[in-house]
């Protein structure tokens, strides 16, 4: 993987201040350390920042496929005497889990308010 590119135009960019804790900065400054173009600080963090979105995606794309991975064999064990929307309604519920379980699910946002039952 090459060193990535800025984008060619600052003037469109927004600035953002970043102030890193002591850990960070160390672990920062190790990974420069570790770098072949020893980059200064604000490329290393705009890099490391890149780095971060990608994995984030990467970790999109893998949850989505995972869900049409199940969603295909929900869909190859279905019951074909019920009708496609009773189908449907049950396969929501094995893809998405029991609700009681939303609480503890780390890919969903946290709920405010508890669970009626």
């Amino acid at each position: 993987m090459g060193p990535m590119k800025r984008p060619e135009s600052s003037a469109t960019a927004r600035a953002a201040g970043f102030r890193p804790s002591q850990p960070q900065l160390k672990a920062i400054t190790a990974w420069i350390a570790c770098q072949s173009d020893k980059p200064s600080l604000s490329e290393a963090i705009s890099r490391l920042v890149e780095l971060g979105l990608a994995l984030h995606a990467d970790t999109d794309r893998q949850k989505q496929r995972a869900r049409k991975m199940a969603g295909d064999a929900i869909d190859r064990m279905g019951d074909t005497t019920t009708t496609a929307q009773d189908r449907a309604v049950r396969k929501g519920n094995l893809l998405d889990g029991p609700k009681e379980f939303d609480r503890v699910r780390v890919d969903r946002s946290k709920r405010s308010k508890p669970i009626r039952e």
